[in-house]
């Protein structure tokens, strides 16, 4: 890391910090502040010239706020002489406006991927992107993923009969890799359209009575449709119903679902902060992917 450099924004320092330490180096100095108008401003008080920048900056609630931060980094950075300024991503918000459904819609994912090239950014590290489509935006150098992190989890709670279950018939490409990793049975939820905004659970596929199941996604967002699997799955007879994702959203109303809905745990990983919504909810755990960062940005330094 002699020639590199390590700086952040505002969105996730713990994260940053612990990636920073499990690198083997200092965090480089970034002064951002608010202009009286909440315009940003950001400074990089750091030699940066000839040297590789990594700027490691989730953009997550408020999503906005820390993209303008992770763009003004870039261009700075540029603009200082950074020999290769490379973006790396936890959580890649605006990834689910990945296309354009309805007339007149922008396709956000691809929008904010070309405006961080246009700052300077040459190569980005992610972490479970939300679609292949944002991955052809993104071209990642490194597309990284926590399912190692949280098959780690699972087996040292060591849980018996334990059953991964795709929410739907579409999941199961992941699914299939996620019971490989935690050595685990699977099966599936059934789901029926009965007209064109409204689909219904239909049944279970596969032997899910006095098991233990998980759920793994990688995003919880409202956890509205993951509630409803977990209830469904309990009413046909499963033992204990975890679920897990990558990135912890956790917006509107999820708190309060997954408080009462029968969720044995429900395990995240730090992409994004979770310091409130763990004070919030006692059967959230949350995993860190510090490691998985600063091996990727180690390889790359």
């Amino acid at each position: 890391m002699k020639n590199s450099v390590i700086l952040s924004g505002n969105a996730n320092p713990e994260l940053v910090k612990e990636t920073a330490k499990k690198c083997g180096a200092r965090l480089g100095k970034v002064h951002i502040e608010k202009f009286p108008d909440l315009e940003t401003y950001a400074r990089i008080d750091e030699p940066v010239a000839g040297k590789k920048v990594f700027i490691v900056q989730p953009t997550c609630t408020p999503a906005n706020e820390h993209l303008v931060e992770l763009l003004l980094i870039a261009d700075a950075t540029r603009r200082a002489g950074a020999r290769k300024i490379i973006a790396v991503v936890p959580y890649y918000g605006y990834a689910r406006q990945d296309r354009k459904v309805k007339e007149g819609e922008p396709v956000s994912a691809q929008l904010f991927a070309g405006l961080l090239r246009k700052a300077g950014v040459n190569e980005f590290i992610a972490m479970d992107l939300h679609s292949r489509a944002v991955e052809t935006f993104l071209k990642p150098k490194a597309h990284l993923h926590a399912l190692p992190v949280i098959a780690g989890y699972f087996k040292s709670k060591k849980i018996r009969d334990l059953v991964v279950v795709a929410p739907d018939k579409g999941a199961l490409k992941n699914v299939k890799m996620q019971a490989k990793a935690l050595g685990a049975k699977i099966a599936a939820i059934s789901k029926k359209r009965i007209s064109g905004s409204q689909v219904v659970a239909e049944k279970i596929e596969g032997d899910i009575k006095g098991k233990n199941c998980v759920i793994i996604d990688d995003i919880i967002s409202t956890a509205g449709t993951m509630c409803e699997a977990v209830r469904m799955l309990k009413s046909n007879g499963a033992a204990n119903v975890y679920v897990a994702a990558t990135h912890g959203v956790l917006a509107g109303k999820a708190i309060e679902r997954l408080k009462a809905a029968p969720v044995k745990e429900a395990i995240i990983t730090n992409t994004i902060p979770q310091a409130e919504h763990k004070k919030a909810l006692k059967k959230l755990r949350v995993l860190s992917v510090a490691p998985v960062l600063a091996e990727a940005i180690k390889k790359m330094a």
